[in-house]
């Protein structure tokens, strides 16, 4: 009985630090349609300019709602990375006049609203929500459509 609950015991901790299932965890909350509510970029608002829309399914992202944006950054293969403070955010775009770019960032989901702050260009990641001038970073904040 003893080896059973040690093995019980083991099989939680490692399933616990299974990096699969965290990534799996962290894509299940941002799955659906999310709209911007403001959008920042080299410390401009932008937000009235562009308003954007992405649809996450699986571990892919669709850009909608501007099609000067669309036509670059169409879509996009994410990977998000739940065991860095801020939490890590990998973006390659797939299809669009950008397709291979490869962008990094830091994103933060509470409820039903998603916070992403990306390099556009460059390989510094973020390391806090922010889009100061001349950094090109984009700082998005997004609220999740309700069905």
């Amino acid at each position: 009985m003893t080896n059973v609950l040690l093995a019980a015991a083991v099989w939680a901790l490692l399933a616990a630090d299974d990096p699969k299932a965290d990534a799996k965890k962290e894509l299940a909350k941002v799955q659906g349609t999310w709209t911007t509510t403001s959008l920042k970029y080299n410390g401009k608002d932008l937000s009235d300019k562009y308003k954007l829309t992405l649809v996450f399914k699986d571990d892919q992202v669709r850009v909608e709602g501007n099609d000067e944006v669309k036509k670059e950054y169409a879509k996009a293969a994410i990977k998000l990375d739940s065991s860095t403070s801020p939490r890590c955010l990998d973006i390659k775009v797939i299809g669009g006049s950008q397709k291979d770019a490869v962008m990094e960032g830091i994103y933060e989901v509470k409820g039903d609203r998603l916070t992403l702050c990306v390099k556009v260009l460059g390989k510094e990641r973020p390391t806090e929500f922010a889009s100061p001038e001349g950094s090109s970073i984009a700082l998005l904040v997004l609220e999740r459509e309700k069905p």
